[in-house]
């Protein structure tokens, strides 16, 4: 209906195309599971889309979004199938239907804290 697409062309209208290359698009200020990501990759292999990744970064310790979208991971598709905290950086995993998989991570590199959620196929 009218409001629906109006309100999916808001949504459109705020990410941009920050540059491309042969087998990947990145964009910036892409909305996905209701937080605003500052960076995005999207992933193609012969013209499909394959993957995505949906980074935010902070310069200070912050899991929250972290926290956040795990709680929303686990209500909808259970425990992951695979988590690791090592180091610093924090890993899950979750698999389903036709090797499809979102990974969620946190992690600190060169002074900055990344939140990075990844989809694939």
């Amino acid at each position: 209906d009218y409001y629906a697409s109006r309100g999916l062309g808001d949504v459109y209208k705020r990410q941009s195309v920050s540059s491309y290359g042969d087998d990947v698009v990145y964009l910036s200020n892409v909305p996905q599971m209701n937080y605003n990501w500052p960076d995005a990759a999207l992933y193609y292999t012969d013209g499909r889309l394959c993957g995505s990744q949906f980074t935010y970064t902070t310069g200070y310790y912050d899991m929250g979004r972290y926290n956040a979208l795990y709680n929303t991971f686990v209500s909808r598709y259970g425990a992951p199938v695979g988590y690791s905290n090592t180091g610093g950086a924090v890993t899950a995993n979750w698999f389903g239907a036709d090797g499809r998989y979102v990974t969620l991570s946190f992690a600190s590199a060169n002074g900055a804290y990344y939140t990075t959620l990844s989809f694939g196929n």
